[in-house]
């Protein structure tokens, strides 16, 4: 599978299944409770900062990737954040003695961004420089999404009550 293949079904895998099985077990609450954001925030919210932020930064990266090939790391950075999206949910699976609210889909992260990751390792395009660049790419697309939340709450709190 190409490259391209695997980057689109990490999003495919992100909405709808993954925001799926969070929605079952009430993420926003886990999220209050593990100290990830300072405010409980209804589903509607939880799910507007979704698809108005986690998502839109992540299909950034895909189009620059999509428009320059050449930049590589904005492509590498989507399979860095579906290990990272799994890690999260395997530590505190293992840190609760509970499954974590989106660790079967994060799985799926995992298995996808090995095989993108190792793809493009094995490739005569491989540079660690792109590599490297991804890794910090992919953990920005996982952090600064959780950054926003926070300083736009009171903005999605006002329309997703």
């Amino acid at each position: 599978m190409s490259m391209m293949n695997l980057i689109c079904m990490n999003l495919v895998i992100y909405l709808p299944f993954h925001l799926f099985e969070e929605a079952i077990g009430d993420f926003p609450k886990w999220m209050y409770i593990h100290k990830w954001l300072p405010y409980h925030m209804t589903h509607g919210h939880w799910m507007a900062n979704n698809l108005f932020i986690y998502y839109p930064l992540l299909l950034i990266s895909v189009i620059v990737y999509v428009l320059n090939r050449e930049l590589a790391c904005f492509g590498l950075a989507i399979f860095i954040w579906g290990m990272i999206n799994f890690c999260d949910h395997f530590f505190y699976t293992i840190k609760d003695r509970k499954v974590s609210p989106g660790l079967i889909s994060g799985i799926l992260f995992l298995v996808n961004s090995v095989l993108g990751l190792s793809g493009y390792m094995s490739s005569d395009a491989f540079s660690v420089f792109q590599l490297i660049m991804g890794i910090v790419i992919g953990g920005v697309l996982f952090g600064l999404p959780m950054g926003l939340c926070i300083v736009l709450y009171k903005f999605f709190d006002k329309y997703f009550k």
